[in-house]
């Protein structure tokens, strides 16, 4: 059985309770009383063009886990975070739903160009954008994980295949005119709705930080140029994420007040 979440996290995206239809790259989002929130749209902050999303099928794409099974529980979280599909779970108990196997297609990896955001942002005046982006509790969307298609096979209690009509599957998925659902032979259904299942985000610490070192590059006689990292090099780990989620709390200190309580009590004992 595989883990969506796990195979996301080894190929250094994250999973997240995002609007998944639009939420791509150069969306920034932050949480606040531990509920996710986009603080900025897609293109708002960073305006296509400089800042193009390019498609890319590579092969290390191509290589991602595409096939998950669930149980009924996990195939209900599924839908909720992918499709946003509430009404799901009455729906397959009706039907004697018990697992489900689901098959992601036409994968591609969206992202924009590192460096060229590097350079957007030096040439950037301060401004409420600038501000929203390097905030040390927001993130930003640098690269997405698209699936354009979902199959899904659905099974009861014993294994055997649950089959669906197509009113019965298009009721379930379609909710609105740009999904398409449609049935195989063999009874699987098939959900044209490209999603994006997986983000790749920076946060805006460390965005500072590289516009720091960019900029003392720029002031150098050197020939030694400033390089951007590469998305993933950058990328926030899921730990992180609810790092800044629980901060949002009030459930967790930051690494760096802790080690600061640490040693005022080191001090204290001495």
């Amino acid at each position: 059985m595989a883990d969506l979440e796990k195979v996301l996290a080894k190929a250094k995206y994250t999973a997240l309770p995002l609007p998944r239809e639009k939420s791509g790259p150069t969306t920034i989002y932050t949480f606040h009383d531990g509920q996710l929130l986009i603080v900025r749209d897609p293109g708002t902050c960073l305006p296509n063009p400089p800042l193009k999303v390019t498609e890319d099928r590579s092969a290390d794409t191509l290589q991602f886990q595409r096939k998950f099974e669930f149980n009924l529980k996990g195939i209900i979280s599924f839908l909720a975070k992918v499709f946003i599909l509430g009404k799901a779970e009455a729906e397959l108990e009706t039907k004697s739903v018990n697992s489900a196997t689901v098959v992601l297609g036409g994968l591609q990896h969206e992202t924009i160009e590192t460096g060229v955001l590097i350079d957007f942002l030096m040439a950037h005046g301060r401004d409420s954008c600038l501000r929203d982006i390097l905030d040390k509790n927001h993130l930003t969307i640098v690269a997405a994980l698209k699936a354009a298609t979902f199959t899904y096979t659905f099974h009861n209690q014993k294994g055997v295949a649950v089959n669906l009509t197509l009113p019965e599957a298009e009721g379930l998925f379609k909710a609105n005119a740009n999904v398409s659902v449609s049935l195989t032979q063999d009874g699987k259904v098939v959900v044209n709705a490209p999603r994006y299942v997986g983000v790749v985000s920076w946060k805006g610490d460390e965005i500072e930080k590289e516009l720091r070192k960019a900029r003392k590059f720029a002031e150098r006689t050197s020939l030694a140029g400033y390089e951007a990292p590469a998305a993933f090099e950058l990328a926030v780990s899921l730990a992180e994420i609810l790092e800044v989620r629980d901060a949002s709390l009030g459930l967790r200190t930051s690494s760096r007040t802790s080690t600061q309580k640490k040693k005022s009590l080191r001090r204290r004992s001495r």
